[in-house]
């Protein structure tokens, strides 16, 4: 279910051929309703359905906050009822598409109980994070980077898919503990592999892939070892995830730590329309290396 979805194929041609090959029935096409579509779809779930609802962008979201915060999440808990419920969010920036159509909103559905939350890196992940979030019993939010509907990889059907509930590390190395997810992962890992080439600073970094519920427990042992905590996000750095990353990491492993948490996020800012300014607003592989490189020296 979505807005233009049907012989559109979506905005991002997500849905592509879909309808063509299910019709109606499968695929529906929306008004432009965002909370009507949600609550239609809670009504679906709560009935025996599985439905998906595509945003054409996370930012729109913001429309059915009460279906999704106060009816999707809560309904378990007021009642027992199970809520299997798929919302698909194009999220992020870095495409030149201004502030209402670019943001990283996953801190906003974080407050929620009730929800839980996927952010893919890799068209592998993205396929396993939607498998995974359709088998669940409970409303799942995959926030699906715009940037990255252009990457291309593999994708086969893994028996392991369920694993995307759990963080990915990406690199071993003796430096430090990297945290990240969505693009900022594919930003780390070039930023990285300059670091080692040209300073011979190495990384265990990890892709958290899940978001809620967090497992941190591949990241605490990490950490154990190191002694030093990075964390790099594309949402803005003022009540960032981030920032409860680094909470909850610090508030057990403080005297491990042999410096402070770096925080590497976006501005304080509206997402900037004209690419230059844009550059300048979120992460770069540029800037990352560079933060990295002054937080080390």
């Amino acid at each position: 279910m979505g807005q233009d979805i049907a012989i559109y194929g979506s905005p991002f041609k997500t849905t592509k051929d879909l309808f063509k090959e299910f019709g109606r029935q499968k695929v529906l096409n929306t008004p432009v309703a965002e909370s009507a579509t949600v609550g239609y779809a809670t009504g679906l779930a709560l009935n025996g359905h599985r439905p998906i609802i595509e945003f054409q962008f996370a930012d729109f979201a913001t429309d059915a906050t009460t279906q999704i915060l106060l009816n999707a999440a809560t309904y378990h808990y007021r009642s027992g009822a199970k809520v299997p419920l798929v919302l698909r969010f194009p999220c992020g920036g870095g495409i030149g598409f201004g502030s209402f159509h670019s943001q990283d909103l996953e801190s906003l559905y974080l407050q929620a109980p009730g929800l839980k939350l996927l952010y893919p890196s890799t068209p592998q992940d993205a396929y396993n994070a939607l498998l995974a979030a359709y088998e669940d019993d409970n409303p799942v939010l995959i926030f699906e980077h715009k940037a990255l509907y252009r990457s291309k990889g593999p994708v086969s059907f893994d028996q392991d898919y369920q694993s995307v509930w759990k963080p990915r590390q990406i690199t071993s190395g003796k430096n430090g503990t990297i945290v990240t997810y969505g693009e900022m992962t594919l930003y780390a890992q070039r930023a990285l592999a300059y670091l080692e080439e040209e300073y011979e600073y190495t990384f265990d970094l990890f892709d958290l892939r899940a978001l809620s519920p967090l497992d941190l427990t591949s990241i605490k042992e990490s950490l154990s070892r190191t002694h030093r905590l990075a964390v790099i996000n594309e949402a803005r750095r003022t009540a960032g995830f981030g920032a409860e990353i680094v909470s909850q990491l610090v508030e057990e492993l403080f005297f491990d730590l042999e410096s402070p948490p770096l925080r590497i996020s976006s501005l304080d800012v509206p997402v900037p329309y004209a690419p230059e300014l844009e550059t300048i607003y979120r992460p770069s592989q540029e800037s990352i290396a560079e933060a990295l490189i002054e937080w080390m020296e």
